[in-house]
């Protein structure tokens, strides 16, 4: 049995998935297995994968499109290798990232999820933490500090092609949530943290491309994101300590909410009013919208003081891990 699954979820992938497949092909590491699933290609994604000859790689064409979630769950369930790598088809490894993710897994036997760092992270997340020079986080958060985390910072896992998992792990605590397409993996990976913690391997292993028809660019076009946002916040806020909840609130309100301003005014310009209102609907925490509306000019000023709650919060999350 091979030492570690890669899982790539697939639709309408070229031509990138060619350089993603050959960073695989490409590892110095050789034991492992490629599981690629198509969700439905329309374009030359499937013809390509039939010139695919190597016996480590497993196909699989789904006759309908599962949505990305519904097709990162099957792809957790098809491999039966205790740890697994996504790779979304239009990013690719760093040279040497396998043996890395391998020897970080071996090292926390009990990690469930993991984040590596993409390249450039080390100049926006620092060496050793979120927010640069405004602290550090540890390696190896326990639950009650993952899920101040996650409160704290967001989807701390980043992007899919970041995360590293044990995916019976993953499934075992639910697996992606297919109701929401647009944030399914801040809600997925939170139910998992909350179980097990979340770990940080802080070197640049994965290549994150940005292009004009990845799904970052394509949904949310109806501002459908705040609204699953805000269910998942919601979600949290009852999952953290009573003593963090109120630090929190005011930390949502300054840093997760108050940003909704610039984008709620740029749909009201298109005159696309239904749109712009749903970043204001059912916030979660009882956060006041006019609160967090007159707060924009202090999260877009980006001073010290504007950290506060940021600073608090990390301080927070180092003693609860203790």
């Amino acid at each position: 049995m091979s030492n570690i699954s890669i899982l790539m979820p697939v639709y309408n992938g070229m031509p990138y998935i060619i350089e993603a497949i050959e960073s695989v092909l490409s590892q110095e590491y050789t034991d492992w297995e490629l599981i690629i699933s198509d969700n439905g290609s329309t374009d030359d994604t499937r013809d390509y994968l039939d010139t695919l000859k190597d016996s480590r790689i497993r196909i699989y064409k789904q006759p309908i499109n599962l949505g990305i979630f519904g097709n990162l769950n099957f792809l957790l369930k098809e491999t039966q290798i205790p740890i697994a790598k996504i790779l979304c088809a239009d990013d690719k490894l760093m040279p040497n990232a396998l043996k890395e993710f391998i020897i970080f897994m071996e090292t926390y036997p009990n990690c469930a999820i993991c984040r590596c760092w993409k390249v450039g992270d080390l100049n926006t997340q620092g060496p050793t933490g979120f927010g640069g020079s405004h602290g550090d986080i540890p390696e190896l958060l326990n639950p009650k500090a993952a899920k101040l985390m996650f409160a704290t910072f967001g989807n701390v896992m980043g992007n899919l092609s970041t995360a590293i998992c044990r995916p019976r792990l993953v499934l075992e605590a639910g697996g992606f949530d297919q109701r929401l397409p647009y944030a399914g993996d801040y809600e997925g990976w939170f139910r998992v943290a909350e179980k097990h913690g979340v770990a940080f391997l802080t070197k640049e292993l994965v290549f994150i491309r940005q292009h004009d028809q990845q799904n970052t660019q394509l949904l949310n076009r109806n501002n459908e994101l705040c609204e699953q946002q805000n269910s998942i916040l919601e979600y949290i806020f009852e999952a953290i300590e009573p003593i963090d909840k109120g630090l929190i609130r005011t930390h949502w309100t300054l840093h997760f909410i108050a940003p909704r301003l610039s984008f709620s005014i740029r749909l009201l310009l298109k005159g696309r009013i239904k749109a712009a209102l749903k970043s204001w609907r059912s916030l979660p925490a009882n956060i006041s919208a006019l609160k967090a509306a007159f707060s924009y000019p202090l999260w877009k000023s980006k001073t010290q003081i504007s950290y506060n709650t940021s600073n608090k919060l990390r301080a927070r999350i180092k003693e609860l891990n203790l």
